[in-house]
């Protein structure tokens, strides 16, 4: 008897937040909640799921199995600008087509051009951006941007209505990477965040129906590498290494270089290759970082065990949570190990 008064109460209860997640029940079922007063979550076979919960997912990414090009080449002109500064601004600079390059290789002697790259190099190994070699934190940017090809976080909320739900992305998170930035999806152009899946309760659990959403994941990687930099030195990747480096000045320096009686010279032209190595060494990592967008983002299906703590026979958690998800970077959908929780929203 007082089963069925508390199944009353707690439909009526129902009733009055909107519909919940339709029950699924065997003929054998007797309908009773589930779960002893007291008992750790207090989960139970009657409980539905019912309102709006914020739901958190955490997305881990097999990056060599999932990626078209491997993190590490997406950043491998930083990586060979922190190596090899100075031949990495003359090849690249070249590759742009930028005509000083030529001038200064056709103009100097082969005994002064030999002594070049090493010149430049020991200038640029005394430049540092606030105390830190900047050689140094070109390779750390690096680091920095391939440790966000590993895993993430997703923040939604999860409305339930009946038989139906609607599943939003709210905000990424990049913590799980060690990056502390959280961006609002909302404020992210070319993002798929809303999805309408089915939804169904049986044994105190939740099922959650297929669905898929796409992100710009590397464009918001390359934001918060860049966001990092700033609260770090106060200027974003390109303008921290140009403000360190100092192209004019560090141009007129070596230009005075001198072997025997012949001297670099070339202070312009030596200003220009520095200034478009760097445009390159920035702008192609940022191109490489950004061709990487999770065009499908599939949740095939989500189960999680129903919490209720209080014992009023409402779902207050979606706890343990497991997604059946699938991620498409470029090479078709592969499998990726995807978790999620969530709690009510009153």
């Amino acid at each position: 008897m007082f089963g069925l008064m508390r199944i009353a109460l707690a439909s009526l209860v129902v009733a009055g937040l909107g519909g919940g997640c339709a029950m699924q029940t065997s003929p054998d079922d007797p309908g009773d909640i589930g779960g002893e007063e007291g008992s750790g979550s207090g989960s139970g076979s009657g409980l539905i799921a019912s309102g709006t919960y914020k739901v958190r997912s955490q997305i881990d990414l097999t990056a060599e199995l999932l990626l078209p090009t491997p993190a590490a080449d997406m950043v491998e002109t930083l990586r060979d600008f922190s190596t090899d500064p100075a031949r990495t601004l003359f090849d690249l600079a070249d590759d742009a087509g930028v005509p000083a390059v030529g001038t200064i290789r056709d103009a100097l002697p082969s005994v002064v051009e030999d002594r070049l790259y090493g010149w430049i190099d020991g200038e640029i190994a005394n430049l540092t951006i606030n105390g830190v070699p900047v050689t140094q934190v070109a390779g750390g940017i690096a680091s920095l941007a391939e440790t966000a090809f590993s895993q993430f976080a997703i923040d939604s909320e999860l409305a339930i209505d009946g038989g139906a739900s609607t599943h939003t992305l709210t905000a990424i998170d990049l913590s799980p990477t060690g990056i502390d930035r959280r961006y609002a999806l909302a404020s992210i152009p070319d993002v798929i965040t809303t999805a309408t899946p089915t939804c169904s309760t049986a044994d105190g659990s939740l099922s959650i129906g297929d669905h898929t959403y796409g992100l710009p994941y590397g464009e918001i990687v390359w934001q918060a590498v860049n966001d990092e930099m700033i609260a770090d030195h106060g200027l974003d990747i390109r303008g921290a290494l140009g403000a360190a480096i100092n192209c004019p000045a560090l141009a007129q320096r070596v230009a005075s270089k001198c072997i025997y009686s012949y001297c670099v010279g070339h202070a312009a032209e030596l200003t220009s290759i520095c200034e478009r190595g760097l445009d390159e060494v920035v702008e192609r990592a940022h191109a490489k970082v950004a061709e990487m967008r999770i065009d499908a983002l599939h949740l095939a299906a989500g189960t999680a065990t129903l919490g209720d703590a209080n014992h009023d026979g409402l779902t207050e958690t979606l706890d343990g949570g497991v997604w059946t998800a699938e991620l498409d970077a470029g090479l078709g959908l592969r499998h990726v190990p995807a978790t999620f929780t969530g709690t009510v929203l009153r």
